[in-house]
Order: C-alpha cells, then sequence, then structure tokens
C-alpha cells in the first residue's frame, strides 16, 4: 500500500499531562489511546492509514510503554526507537510510540532485549504494510462506523448549533468502555470557556457504568477514574439549572451576542423569562427554568406568536436526540419540527440563535 513520507505524531503526554498517585500501566495508556483511535485523528498526516504513531517527551512514560510493549524495533537510519501494539478487536489500528530526547539512540543500546533491528523506515513500515493488517482495519472502520452512528451524528449537531467545536468519541466495539458489557447509551459532558471552543466528550457505557458515571458532578471526572488519569479539570459541581444570582449578567452577555438590548427578567412559576430587544421591533424571548426545562421563541416585529421556537418540550418522542427541538413556523399548518441538538444554556446556544434571527429576517 502506498504511504507518505512523514506522518504527523500525537503527543500523548498532552493527553496525559497528570497522572495520578496510582500505578498507570503501559496497557491502559495504550489502551487510552486507542479508545480514542477511531476518527478523533483523521486529521492527523499518516505514512499507512491503518497506523495511528504518538511521541511521549516523558522518560517515566516512555519506560511504562516500553515494559508493556508486544514489538520494539530500532531503526538505524535515522537512530530510532519505535514500540508495536498490534491491532485488537476494539482498535483496528496499529499503534505506535517513540519518545524524543536530546540524543539519539543511546539510552536503551546496553538494556533490556527482545528489541528488533532495522535498517531504515521504509524497511519498517514494510512489515506493518501487510494485507492482513489492512483488511482488518477496513472491517474494523466499516463496523465502528455503523455502531458510533448517533454519537456522529450527536456531534455534528452541536457542531452546527453549539458552542461545539471539537468532539471525542470515545469506543468500545459495541461494548461499554469500563468492560465488555454491551452499551446501552453515552454519557456526554461538555467542556468550554467560550462560546466557540467547546469540547464534547462522549462515552458508550453499560447500565452500570452509566449509573455510576452520573454519581459524578462531571462525565470527565468519571473518565479520569476510569483511566487513573488527571485531565487537570477545576472543581465543579452538578447544577439542573442555571443559579439565579447568574441569571442577570447571562442576560446581559447573551443580548450583547445576539446584537440586541436587555429587556425584562421575569422570574415566574416555570422558572425565568428573558426578553432581549433587537432592531427593527424583533425580539427574543428565553424561558429558562432548568436545563431539560427551557424554551427560546424568537418574534417579529408586533406579532402575538412566535416565528421561531426550541425547547425541550417531551412531546416529539419520534425524533432522534428527543428531547430537545426545534419548530420553524410554529403557527403553520407545515411546521418544521427537528432536533435542535441545543443545550437549555444560551450562552452555549448562541450559534444557533443568530444563525435562525439572520434566516428568518431575510426570508
Amino acid at each position: 500500500m502506498p504511504y507518505v513520507q512523514t506522518s504527523q505524531l500525537f503527543n500523548i503526554d498532552s493527553l496525559l499531562e497528570e497522572l495520578r498517585d496510582e500505578v498507570v500501566t503501559g496497557e491502559t495508556l495504550d489502551l487510552f489511546v486507542a479508545s480514542l483511535a477511531f476518527k478523533n485523528f483523521d486529521g492527523f498526516a499518516r505514512r499507512l492509514p491503518f497506523v495511528l504513531e504518538s511521541v511521549t517527551y516523558k522518560a517515566a512514560t516512555w519506560q511504562t510503554l516500553v515494559d508493556a510493549a508486544p514489538a520494539k524495533f530500532r531503526i538505524r537510519q535515522p537512530q530510532e526507537e519505535v514500540l508495536v501494539f498490534a491491532q485488537t478487536e476494539h482498535c483496528g489500528c496499529v499503534r505506535t510510540y517513540r519518545y524524543r530526547r536530546a540524543q539519539g539512540i543511546g539510552e536503551h543500546d546496553a538494556a533490556g532485549t527482545g528489541w528488533c533491528a532495522v535498517s531504515t523506515p521504509e524497511t519498517f513500515y514494510a512489515q506493518l504494510d501487510t494485507p492482513a493488517a489492512a483488511a482488518v482495519f477496513h472491517a474494523w472502520q466499516a463496523w465502528m462506523t455503523r455502531t458510533t452512528a448517533d454519537q456522529a451524528a450527536m456531534a455534528e449537531g452541536r457542531f452546527e448549533n453549539t458552542a461545539v467545536s471539537r468532539s471525542v468519541i470515545f469506543t468500545g466495539v459495541g461494548s461499554c468502555l469500563a468492560c465488555k458489557a454491551p452499551s446501552v447509551a453515552s454519557a456526554r459532558t461538555t467542556l468550554s470557556s467560550a462560546a466557540d471552543n467547546g469540547l464534547l466528550i462522549q462515552l458508550p457505557l453499560c447500565a452500570q457504568h452509566l449509573q455510576a458515571a452520573q454519581e459524578y458532578p462531571c462525565v470527565a471526572l468519571f473518565l479520569e477514574t476510569l483511566f487513573s488519569i488527571s485531565l487537570g479539570l477545576p472543581e465543579v459541581e452538578r447544577r439542573d439549572a442555571i443559579p439565579d444570582e447568574l441569571i442577570a449578567s447571562l442576560h446581559a452577555m447573551v443580548a450583547e451576542a445576539l446584537g440586541g438590548t436587555v429587556g425584562t427578567a421575569l422570574k415566574r412559576k416555570r422558572g425565568w423569562h428573558l426578553r432581549i430587544a433587537l432592531s427593527d421591533g424583533w425580539h427574543w424571548l428565553l424561558r429558562l427554568n432548568t436545563l431539560m426545562d427551557y424554551a427560546y421563541m424568537l418574534y417579529p416585529p408586533g406579532a402575538s406568536k412566535e416565528i421561531y421556537r426550541a425547547d425541550s418540550a417531551p412531546d416529539h418522542p419520534d425524533l432522534p436526540f428527543f428531547p430537545d427541538h426545534e419548530h420553524e413556523r410554529p403557527s403553520k399548518k407545515n411546521e418544521e419540527i427537528a432536533p435542535s441538538f441545543l443545550y437549555g444554556n444560551p450562552l452555549l446556544d448562541l450559534k444557533r440563535l443568530q444563525r435562525v434571527e439572520k434566516d428568518l429576517r431575510s426570508a
């Protein structure tokens, strides 16, 4: 199979910056990378499509991987050491690891056994490039495309309508990421500090581990425990609704982002009603009760009925990604109802609100 001459190495140190005090094996580190192999590295240049190549700059991490690697190669020209982890039923990619340091080969020359010497990178990759390896990769890729269709669709919807710009889908080949039981759903969390750089994380889990994940304030904290790592997250607490003390600030920030001005803010039986006045008599009404009970409504000048509404009402269970959905022209008999992929937090949902207003004004 033809391959490019260079590849982009994934820095696993950026993924595992802070290891916990627990003993972390090389098998665990490789499992973490393997669980990310599907789709998450599609933008990386590769010598072979089924070879995922990583690098560490930490001697301790390298030695942990050396101790676990089933195959170890020394390439003479250029001087380079490469660890190889074979394809498995859970990962159709061959994973390789390198260590970057000031010197070339030397640290492990005299110690350790089981290293295979090859003359050039071309010789090394020729050993990996077999019809069997390519067949395993393509079969795994086809299977994963089918089994992760829902997670991929969720990510695409969030890319289109919300602050999410990146997605990580951990995969278990139809099984729970934490065990081999069948997965029943994905646990999801979104990390974001701005309105346009959110990271969506999705973990396929069985019923037991899904319940366990729900006991954590954030799914990312469950992920830390699962892989015995630290992602360096700040302390977080779970809230079902935006706290009252933040409503005024949120109201002002959303109004500014939508090019409007702050209107009335009333707390009613089903949450806050926040109005945002726009130019030419248009306005938004945002009803915020909880993250699972909200509605965004856009009104044209002088209208008593909204021209657009996105909400979380459980009245369309046949729609995918229930219950969050949107109505375009809800007063019409032929109104369009579709999944919205929204969060119920307008700071994360600004992208959709901005586009809806622009489209309906110009219609």
